[in-house]
Protein backbone atom coordinates (compact mmCIF):
# COMPACT_ATOMS: atom_id res chain seq x y z
CA UNK A 1 0.00 0.00 0.00
CA UNK A 2 1.36 3.45 -0.89
CA UNK A 3 2.37 5.78 1.93
CA UNK A 4 0.14 8.77 2.67
CA UNK A 5 0.98 12.07 1.04
CA UNK A 6 1.26 14.89 3.66
CA UNK A 7 -1.01 16.97 1.40
CA UNK A 8 -3.73 14.35 1.88
CA UNK A 9 -3.66 14.97 5.62
CA UNK A 10 -3.79 18.73 5.11
CA UNK A 11 -6.86 18.52 2.89
CA UNK A 12 -8.53 16.04 5.22
CA UNK A 13 -8.30 18.60 8.03
CA UNK A 14 -9.10 21.50 5.70
CA UNK A 15 -12.42 19.85 4.81
CA UNK A 16 -13.37 19.83 8.50
CA UNK A 17 -12.26 23.45 8.92
CA UNK A 18 -14.49 24.41 5.99
CA UNK A 19 -17.43 22.53 7.50
CA UNK A 20 -16.99 24.38 10.81
CA UNK A 21 -16.62 27.72 9.02
CA UNK A 22 -19.83 27.11 7.04
CA UNK A 23 -21.70 26.17 10.23
CA UNK A 24 -20.51 29.32 12.02
CA UNK A 25 -21.64 31.45 9.09
CA UNK A 26 -24.98 29.65 9.14
CA UNK A 27 -25.29 30.30 12.87
CA UNK A 28 -24.75 34.03 12.26
CA UNK A 29 -27.33 33.97 9.46
CA UNK A 30 -29.86 32.37 11.83
CA UNK A 31 -29.31 35.23 14.29
CA UNK A 32 -30.14 37.70 11.50
CA UNK A 33 -33.31 35.76 10.69
CA UNK A 34 -34.43 36.26 14.30
CA UNK A 35 -34.21 40.02 13.80
CA UNK A 36 -36.02 39.64 10.48
CA UNK A 37 -38.87 37.84 12.25
CA UNK A 38 -39.15 40.61 14.85
CA UNK A 39 -39.31 43.24 12.11
CA UNK A 40 -41.98 41.33 10.18
CA UNK A 41 -44.01 41.01 13.40
CA UNK A 42 -44.05 44.79 13.85
CA UNK A 43 -44.88 45.43 10.18
CA UNK A 44 -47.81 43.01 10.44
CA UNK A 45 -49.20 45.02 13.36
CA UNK A 46 -48.69 48.29 11.51
CA UNK A 47 -50.54 46.89 8.49
CA UNK A 48 -53.61 45.95 10.54
CA UNK A 49 -53.65 49.26 12.42
CA UNK A 50 -53.33 51.17 9.14
CA UNK A 51 -56.32 49.25 7.77
CA UNK A 52 -58.53 50.16 10.71
CA UNK A 53 -57.34 53.77 10.55
CA UNK A 54 -58.11 54.07 6.82
CA UNK A 55 -61.35 52.07 6.77
CA UNK A 56 -62.80 54.04 9.72
CA UNK A 57 -61.97 57.40 8.10
CA UNK A 58 -59.29 58.12 10.71
CA UNK A 59 -61.74 57.67 13.57
CA UNK A 60 -60.01 54.64 15.07
CA UNK A 61 -56.44 53.56 15.87
CA UNK A 62 -54.84 56.93 15.14
CA UNK A 63 -52.94 56.96 18.45
CA UNK A 64 -52.10 53.26 18.30
CA UNK A 65 -50.71 53.66 14.78
CA UNK A 66 -48.57 56.63 15.81
CA UNK A 67 -47.17 54.55 18.68
CA UNK A 68 -46.59 51.51 16.46
CA UNK A 69 -44.46 53.21 13.80
CA UNK A 70 -41.47 53.82 16.14
CA UNK A 71 -41.64 50.14 17.18
CA UNK A 72 -41.47 49.12 13.52
CA UNK A 73 -38.59 51.53 12.95
CA UNK A 74 -36.68 50.16 15.94
CA UNK A 75 -37.10 46.57 14.71
CA UNK A 76 -36.04 47.65 11.21
CA UNK A 77 -32.85 49.24 12.57
CA UNK A 78 -32.02 46.10 14.57
CA UNK A 79 -32.55 43.99 11.45
CA UNK A 80 -30.33 46.25 9.34
CA UNK A 81 -27.58 46.22 12.00
CA UNK A 82 -27.73 42.43 12.09
CA UNK A 83 -27.42 42.23 8.29
CA UNK A 84 -24.34 44.45 8.33
CA UNK A 85 -22.76 42.50 11.17
CA UNK A 86 -23.39 39.14 9.51
CA UNK A 87 -22.77 39.82 5.83
CA UNK A 88 -20.94 43.15 5.38
CA UNK A 89 -17.62 42.57 7.13
CA UNK A 90 -14.10 41.31 6.44
CA UNK A 91 -14.93 37.83 7.75
CA UNK A 92 -18.14 37.42 5.74
CA UNK A 93 -18.43 34.28 3.66
CA UNK A 94 -18.71 34.32 -0.13
CA UNK A 95 -21.12 32.50 -2.42
CA UNK A 96 -24.31 34.26 -1.34
CA UNK A 97 -25.13 35.90 -4.69
CA UNK A 98 -28.84 34.96 -4.78
CA UNK A 99 -29.31 35.72 -1.10
CA UNK A 100 -27.62 39.11 -1.46
CA UNK A 101 -29.77 39.92 -4.50
CA UNK A 102 -32.92 39.11 -2.53
CA UNK A 103 -31.77 41.22 0.41
CA UNK A 104 -31.01 44.09 -1.99
CA UNK A 105 -34.48 43.82 -3.53
CA UNK A 106 -36.10 43.77 -0.10
CA UNK A 107 -34.12 46.76 1.16
CA UNK A 108 -34.97 48.71 -1.98
CA UNK A 109 -38.67 47.95 -1.47
CA UNK A 110 -38.44 49.08 2.16
CA UNK A 111 -37.11 52.47 1.02
CA UNK A 112 -40.71 53.22 -0.03
CA UNK A 113 -42.06 52.64 3.50
CA UNK A 114 -41.92 56.34 4.56
CA UNK A 115 -43.90 57.31 1.44
CA UNK A 116 -46.51 54.64 2.20
CA UNK A 117 -46.85 55.91 5.77
CA UNK A 118 -47.31 59.47 4.54
CA UNK A 119 -50.06 58.35 2.14
CA UNK A 120 -51.80 56.52 5.00
CA UNK A 121 -51.56 59.51 7.35
CA UNK A 122 -53.06 61.79 4.69
CA UNK A 123 -55.58 59.15 3.55
CA UNK A 124 -54.27 59.32 0.00
CA UNK A 125 -54.41 55.54 -0.33
CA UNK A 126 -57.16 52.98 0.15
CA UNK A 127 -57.03 50.29 2.83
CA UNK A 128 -56.86 47.65 0.09
CA UNK A 129 -53.84 49.20 -1.63
CA UNK A 130 -52.11 49.90 1.69
CA UNK A 131 -52.55 46.24 2.60
CA UNK A 132 -51.10 45.13 -0.73
CA UNK A 133 -48.06 47.38 -0.23
CA UNK A 134 -47.36 46.06 3.26
CA UNK A 135 -47.93 42.47 2.11
CA UNK A 136 -45.42 42.81 -0.73
CA UNK A 137 -42.82 44.21 1.68
CA UNK A 138 -43.35 41.32 4.08
CA UNK A 139 -43.25 38.76 1.25
CA UNK A 140 -39.86 40.08 0.14
CA UNK A 141 -38.56 39.63 3.69
CA UNK A 142 -39.92 36.08 4.01
CA UNK A 143 -38.24 35.13 0.73
CA UNK A 144 -34.91 35.86 2.42
CA UNK A 145 -35.61 32.98 4.84
CA UNK A 146 -36.43 30.66 1.95
CA UNK A 147 -33.17 31.54 0.19
CA UNK A 148 -31.20 31.14 3.42
CA UNK A 149 -32.67 27.66 3.78
CA UNK A 150 -31.68 26.81 0.20
CA UNK A 151 -28.10 27.89 0.89
CA UNK A 152 -27.76 25.98 4.16
CA UNK A 153 -25.16 23.22 4.21
CA UNK A 154 -26.37 21.22 7.23
CA UNK A 155 -29.46 18.96 6.96
CA UNK A 156 -30.64 19.47 10.55
CA UNK A 157 -30.48 23.24 10.22
CA UNK A 158 -32.05 23.07 6.76
CA UNK A 159 -35.05 21.15 8.12
CA UNK A 160 -35.42 23.71 10.90
CA UNK A 161 -35.25 26.54 8.36
CA UNK A 162 -37.99 24.86 6.30
CA UNK A 163 -40.09 24.61 9.48
CA UNK A 164 -39.25 28.24 10.33
CA UNK A 165 -40.24 29.56 6.90
CA UNK A 166 -43.52 27.65 6.78
CA UNK A 167 -44.44 28.70 10.30
CA UNK A 168 -43.73 32.34 9.48
CA UNK A 169 -45.70 31.95 6.25
CA UNK A 170 -48.65 30.62 8.26
CA UNK A 171 -48.27 33.52 10.68
CA UNK A 172 -48.25 35.93 7.74
CA UNK A 173 -51.53 34.50 6.47
CA UNK A 174 -52.90 34.99 9.99
CA UNK A 175 -51.66 38.59 9.77
CA UNK A 176 -53.40 39.08 6.43
CA UNK A 177 -56.58 37.64 7.93
CA UNK A 178 -56.28 40.12 10.80
CA UNK A 179 -55.83 43.04 8.38
CA UNK A 180 -58.70 41.96 6.11
CA UNK A 181 -61.13 41.38 8.98
CA UNK A 182 -60.13 44.65 10.63
CA UNK A 183 -60.86 46.51 7.41
CA UNK A 184 -64.27 44.82 7.05
CA UNK A 185 -65.34 45.58 10.62
CA UNK A 186 -64.00 49.15 10.56
CA UNK A 187 -65.87 49.98 7.34
CA UNK A 188 -68.95 47.89 8.27
CA UNK A 189 -68.76 46.43 4.76
CA UNK A 190 -68.82 42.68 4.22
CA UNK A 191 -68.54 41.77 0.54
CA UNK A 192 -68.43 38.30 -0.98
CA UNK A 193 -64.86 39.01 -2.09
CA UNK A 194 -63.80 39.80 1.48
CA UNK A 195 -65.39 36.59 2.74
CA UNK A 196 -63.55 34.60 0.08
CA UNK A 197 -60.31 36.33 1.05
CA UNK A 198 -60.80 35.46 4.71
CA UNK A 199 -61.55 31.83 3.86
CA UNK A 200 -58.42 31.75 1.67
CA UNK A 201 -56.25 33.09 4.50
CA UNK A 202 -57.58 30.48 6.92
CA UNK A 203 -57.00 27.69 4.40
CA UNK A 204 -53.43 28.82 3.70
CA UNK A 205 -52.66 29.10 7.41
CA UNK A 206 -53.63 25.48 7.86
CA UNK A 207 -51.63 24.45 4.79
CA UNK A 208 -48.49 26.24 6.02
CA UNK A 209 -48.81 24.82 9.53
CA UNK A 210 -49.19 21.32 8.05
CA UNK A 211 -45.81 21.82 6.37
CA UNK A 212 -44.39 23.09 9.64
CA UNK A 213 -45.64 20.01 11.50
CA UNK A 214 -43.94 17.79 8.94
CA UNK A 215 -40.51 19.32 9.55
CA UNK A 216 -40.73 20.29 13.23
CA UNK A 217 -39.25 18.10 15.95
CA UNK A 218 -41.01 16.98 19.15
CA UNK A 219 -40.02 20.12 21.08
CA UNK A 220 -41.38 22.50 18.44
CA UNK A 221 -44.56 20.45 18.06
CA UNK A 222 -45.08 20.84 21.80
CA UNK A 223 -44.59 24.61 21.42
CA UNK A 224 -47.13 24.60 18.58
CA UNK A 225 -49.57 22.89 20.93
CA UNK A 226 -49.68 26.07 23.04
CA UNK A 227 -51.30 27.75 20.04
CA UNK A 228 -53.74 25.04 18.99
CA UNK A 229 -55.05 24.48 22.54
CA UNK A 230 -55.30 28.16 23.52
CA UNK A 231 -58.79 29.48 24.28
CA UNK A 232 -58.25 32.47 21.97
CA UNK A 233 -58.93 30.14 19.03
CA UNK A 234 -62.57 29.85 20.12
CA UNK A 235 -62.90 33.65 20.13
CA UNK A 236 -61.33 33.88 16.68
CA UNK A 237 -63.72 31.23 15.35
CA UNK A 238 -66.74 33.12 16.75
CA UNK A 239 -65.64 36.34 15.05
CA UNK A 240 -64.90 34.48 11.81
CA UNK A 241 -68.42 33.05 11.85
CA UNK A 242 -69.86 36.50 12.48
CA UNK A 243 -67.98 37.95 9.51
CA UNK A 244 -69.23 35.20 7.21
CA UNK A 245 -72.86 35.82 8.23
CA UNK A 246 -72.83 39.56 7.56
CA UNK A 247 -73.31 41.18 4.16
CA UNK A 248 -73.82 44.62 2.63
CA UNK A 249 -77.60 44.33 2.42
CA UNK A 250 -78.17 44.02 6.15
CA UNK A 251 -74.91 45.60 7.31
CA UNK A 252 -74.92 47.15 10.75
CA UNK A 253 -72.55 49.78 12.14
CA UNK A 254 -70.03 47.39 13.69
CA UNK A 255 -66.95 49.58 13.50
CA UNK A 256 -66.33 49.14 17.22
CA UNK A 257 -65.83 45.42 16.63
CA UNK A 258 -62.72 46.22 14.59
CA UNK A 259 -60.89 46.83 17.85
CA UNK A 260 -62.21 43.59 19.36
CA UNK A 261 -61.19 41.70 16.23
CA UNK A 262 -57.74 43.30 16.31
CA UNK A 263 -57.16 42.46 19.99
CA UNK A 264 -58.33 38.84 19.68
CA UNK A 265 -56.39 38.08 16.49
CA UNK A 266 -53.32 39.89 17.86
CA UNK A 267 -53.38 37.72 20.98
CA UNK A 268 -53.30 34.68 18.69
CA UNK A 269 -50.53 36.10 16.50
CA UNK A 270 -48.46 37.10 19.54
CA UNK A 271 -48.55 33.44 20.62
CA UNK A 272 -47.31 32.56 17.13
CA UNK A 273 -44.49 35.08 17.52
CA UNK A 274 -43.33 33.38 20.72
CA UNK A 275 -43.29 30.03 18.91
CA UNK A 276 -41.40 31.68 16.05
CA UNK A 277 -38.81 32.90 18.58
CA UNK A 278 -38.53 29.35 19.96
CA UNK A 279 -37.79 28.08 16.45
CA UNK A 280 -35.18 30.81 15.98
CA UNK A 281 -33.54 29.95 19.32
CA UNK A 282 -33.47 26.28 18.36
CA UNK A 283 -31.85 27.18 15.04
CA UNK A 284 -29.01 28.96 16.83
CA UNK A 285 -28.66 26.18 19.44
CA UNK A 286 -28.64 23.48 16.75
CA UNK A 287 -25.96 25.35 14.83
CA UNK A 288 -23.88 25.55 18.04
CA UNK A 289 -24.30 21.80 18.63
CA UNK A 290 -23.34 20.98 15.03
CA UNK A 291 -20.27 23.21 15.34
CA UNK A 292 -19.26 21.43 18.57
CA UNK A 293 -19.78 18.04 16.91
CA UNK A 294 -17.66 19.02 13.90
CA UNK A 295 -14.99 20.41 16.23
CA UNK A 296 -14.84 17.12 18.16
CA UNK A 297 -14.48 15.23 14.90
CA UNK A 298 -11.69 17.59 13.85
CA UNK A 299 -9.87 17.08 17.15
CA UNK A 300 -10.18 13.29 16.80
CA UNK A 301 -8.76 13.42 13.28
CA UNK A 302 -5.88 15.60 14.47
CA UNK A 303 -5.08 13.16 17.27
CA UNK A 304 -5.09 10.17 14.92
CA UNK A 305 -2.85 11.99 12.44
CA UNK A 306 -0.47 13.12 15.20
CA UNK A 307 -0.17 9.55 16.43
CA UNK A 308 0.75 8.47 12.92
CA UNK A 309 3.49 11.11 12.77
CA UNK A 310 4.90 10.13 16.17
CA UNK A 311 5.04 6.46 15.16
CA UNK A 312 6.98 7.23 11.99
CA UNK A 313 9.50 9.91 12.94
CA UNK A 314 12.56 9.18 10.83
CA UNK A 315 15.61 7.98 12.87
CA UNK A 316 18.65 10.26 12.97
CA UNK A 317 21.97 9.33 11.33
CA UNK A 318 23.45 8.69 14.78
CA UNK A 319 20.68 6.30 15.70
CA UNK A 320 21.16 4.41 12.47
CA UNK A 321 24.93 4.18 13.12
CA UNK A 322 24.49 2.84 16.65
CA UNK A 323 22.19 0.00 15.80
CA UNK A 324 20.52 -1.36 12.73
CA UNK A 325 17.00 -2.68 13.29
CA UNK A 326 16.71 -6.41 13.49
CA UNK A 327 14.50 -8.24 10.95
CA UNK A 328 11.67 -8.64 13.47
CA UNK A 329 11.77 -4.91 14.28
CA UNK A 330 11.76 -4.09 10.57
CA UNK A 331 8.66 -6.21 10.15
CA UNK A 332 6.97 -4.29 13.00
CA UNK A 333 7.83 -0.97 11.35
CA UNK A 334 6.37 -2.21 8.07
CA UNK A 335 3.23 -3.33 9.91
CA UNK A 336 2.95 0.08 11.60
CA UNK A 337 3.19 1.80 8.22
CA UNK A 338 0.47 -0.45 6.90
CA UNK A 339 -1.73 0.37 9.92
CA UNK A 340 -0.96 4.05 9.43
CA UNK A 341 -2.18 3.95 5.85
CA UNK A 342 -5.21 1.97 6.97
CA UNK A 343 -6.00 4.62 9.62
CA UNK A 344 -5.70 7.37 7.03
CA UNK A 345 -7.91 5.39 4.67
CA UNK A 346 -10.48 4.90 7.45
CA UNK A 347 -10.55 8.64 8.17
CA UNK A 348 -11.05 9.46 4.51
CA UNK A 349 -13.84 6.87 4.16
CA UNK A 350 -15.50 8.10 7.35
CA UNK A 351 -15.46 11.70 6.13
CA UNK A 352 -16.68 10.65 2.69
CA UNK A 353 -19.63 8.77 4.22
CA UNK A 354 -20.37 11.76 6.46
CA UNK A 355 -20.52 14.05 3.43
CA UNK A 356 -22.66 11.55 1.51
CA UNK A 357 -25.19 11.37 4.37
CA UNK A 358 -25.30 15.16 4.61
CA UNK A 359 -25.84 15.54 0.87
CA UNK A 360 -28.69 13.01 0.80
CA UNK A 361 -30.44 14.64 3.76
CA UNK A 362 -29.96 18.04 2.14
CA UNK A 363 -31.46 16.81 -1.13
CA UNK A 364 -34.58 15.60 0.68
CA UNK A 365 -35.09 18.91 2.50
CA UNK A 366 -34.14 21.17 -0.40
CA UNK A 367 -36.59 19.51 -2.77
CA UNK A 368 -39.37 21.12 -0.72
CA UNK A 369 -37.51 24.44 -0.63
CA UNK A 370 -37.00 24.40 -4.40
CA UNK A 371 -40.69 23.75 -5.06
CA UNK A 372 -41.79 26.49 -2.66
CA UNK A 373 -39.38 28.96 -4.26
CA UNK A 374 -40.78 28.23 -7.73
CA UNK A 375 -44.39 28.61 -6.52
CA UNK A 376 -43.60 31.94 -4.85
CA UNK A 377 -41.75 33.10 -7.97
CA UNK A 378 -44.72 32.20 -10.17
CA UNK A 379 -47.08 34.09 -7.85
CA UNK A 380 -44.84 37.15 -8.04
CA UNK A 381 -44.82 36.98 -11.85
CA UNK A 382 -48.63 36.87 -11.94
CA UNK A 383 -48.88 39.70 -9.41
CA UNK A 384 -46.50 41.90 -11.42
CA UNK A 385 -47.73 41.10 -14.94
CA UNK A 386 -51.48 40.81 -14.31
CA UNK A 387 -51.68 43.22 -11.34
CA UNK A 388 -53.26 40.55 -9.14
CA UNK A 389 -53.33 40.23 -5.37
CA UNK A 390 -51.47 37.35 -3.73
CA UNK A 391 -54.78 35.58 -3.16
CA UNK A 392 -55.85 36.00 -6.81
CA UNK A 393 -52.47 34.77 -8.06
CA UNK A 394 -52.69 31.72 -5.80
CA UNK A 395 -56.23 30.94 -6.98
CA UNK A 396 -55.17 31.24 -10.61
CA UNK A 397 -52.36 28.75 -10.01
CA UNK A 398 -54.76 26.37 -8.26
CA UNK A 399 -57.36 26.64 -11.04
CA UNK A 400 -54.79 26.01 -13.75
CA UNK A 401 -53.46 23.01 -11.81
CA UNK A 402 -56.96 21.53 -11.52
CA UNK A 403 -57.82 22.24 -15.17
CA UNK A 404 -54.63 20.62 -16.48
CA UNK A 405 -54.48 17.83 -13.87
CA UNK A 406 -51.01 18.95 -12.84
CA UNK A 407 -49.45 19.75 -9.48
CA UNK A 408 -49.21 23.33 -8.28
CA UNK A 409 -45.43 23.10 -8.60
CA UNK A 410 -45.57 21.93 -12.25
CA UNK A 411 -47.89 24.79 -13.19
CA UNK A 412 -45.68 27.29 -11.37
CA UNK A 413 -42.59 25.84 -13.06
CA UNK A 414 -44.17 26.36 -16.49
CA UNK A 415 -45.01 30.00 -15.70
CA UNK A 416 -41.47 30.69 -14.48
CA UNK A 417 -39.93 29.04 -17.58
CA UNK A 418 -42.19 31.03 -19.92
CA UNK A 419 -41.20 34.31 -18.25
CA UNK A 420 -37.45 33.64 -18.62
Amino acid sequence: MATSNPLTKQFLLAAKYQEIHALKQLQNSCASLTKLGDFVHQLQKERAMSNIFLASNRERFKTQLQEQIPLSDSAQTAFYDSLKQTFINDNADTGHTRLFNLITYSLQALDALPVLRKQIAQQNISAVHATQSFTQLIASLLNIILEAADGASDPKITRLLVAFFNFMQGKEYAGQERACGAQAFAASKFTTEQKQQLAHFVQEQNHSFDFFNEYADAHLLKCFGTLTTHQVNNQVEQLRSLLQKLDDENAQPLSQLSEVWYEVTTTRIDIMHKIEQNIADQLIDTAAMQIACAQRSLNTNKQVLNNMVEQHIAPTFGQLAVKQPEPEVSQNIAADKLNSNKSMYDLIIEQSQHIKQINQALLDAKKVISEQKVIHQAKYILIEQLKLTEEQAHKQLQKQAMDTHKTLFNVAQTIVQMSD
